[in-house]
């Protein structure tokens, strides 16, 4: 049954209106460990997914890596890097996930060929400091695999950024596209508009709130998180998100929403871990690498 059921929510498209549902699961554990608030506070290579603006904050080189065990067999990997210029920040991404085997069934319900399906999407971005504010934007091609069929489509993404003392406010624009077309049907992407604010504590401290809406029909959902450093560069993380809406499961996977984590940051490099219980389905686990030069 768990199968079916991230097939469905992973493979077809969103209330009836939207597809490509895996440019929505989020990248990174520090920000899905904050419950994915972190539109305005994103200041790392995980900024091209967040808001491309934030990649302006960066002053050395960084390659990002993260991989989701999320269930059963569906694994999301994403890859970053970034490259500061007196110009401006440049930025490259990869984004993948795979959903290995899934069971094939008939109109009737019954057992068929299984099939595989994956989702891919390259981008390239660009952000700069301007005097009244971090502006970025990102270009993406995306493809879908699904059995034999397969679409292809591109999207951009847009961000704006300030920061008033310790209080960052912070918009994006995600997934702005003509959407993917399956043979003769085709759906929107999931268009998203965020907007968020986070402020920093002395010590090393934060919380971000947000409130990301789908203006095709997809409605609002809010999230709120922080990070407190425990110790010198370890820092423990937790948050909520009503993103999460699948029901059920008991124990720890019950806690919907929730969301929690923990980092090891210095200089050069950092190590984060954060675990997100999805009801039914069950709770995925998110590992995510940075390392700067």
């Amino acid at each position: 049954m768990r199968p079916i059921l991230i097939a469905l929510f992973l493979a077809s498209p969103a209330l009836g209106a939207e597809t490509a549902s895996f440019l929505s699961i989020g990248v990174g554990a520090r920000g899905l460990g904050m419950g994915g608030a972190y539109t305005a506070l994103a200041d790392d290579a995980n900024s091209i997914y967040w808001n491309p603006a934030g990649l302006s904050e960066l002053e050395m080189r960084e390659f990002a890596a993260s991989h989701a065990e999320m269930l059963a067999s569906t694994r999301l990997d994403f890859l970053a890097y970034t490259h500061p210029t007196s110009q401006g920040t440049f930025a490259a991404g990869l984004t993948y996930l795979s959903q290995g085997k899934i069971d094939g069934r008939d109109s009737l319900g019954r057992p068929t060929a299984g099939f595989d399906a994956s989702d891919a999407a390259v981008s390239a971005g660009y952000a700069r400091k301007l005097d009244f504010a971090q502006v970025g934007a990102s270009l993406k091609y995306i493809r879908s695999h699904i059995g034999s069929t397969e679409a292809q489509t591109v999207a951009a993404d847009v961000g704006a950024r300030r920061e008033f003392g310790s209080l960052i406010v912070g918009a994006a624009l995600r997934n702005l596209g003509p959407g993917l077309k399956f043979q003769d049907q085709r759906n929107d992407l999931p268009l998203r508009l965020a907007v968020g604010v986070a402020y920093k504590f002395t010590g090393g401290h934060a919380a971000a709130a947000e409130l990301v809406n789908g203006p095709r029909g997809a409605g609002t959902d809010a999230a709120f998180g922080g990070e407190y450093q425990a110790v010198k560069n370890f820092y423990l993380r937790a948050g909520y998100t009503t993103q999460t809406a699948v029901t059920g499961g008991s124990g720890f996977d019950a806690a919907r929403g929730l969301t929690m984590g923990l980092g090891l940051r210095k200089e050069k490099w950092g190590l984060d871990y954060a675990v997100l219980p999805s009801g039914e389905l069950g709770r995925s686990h998110r590992f995510s690498l940075a390392i700067r030069w």
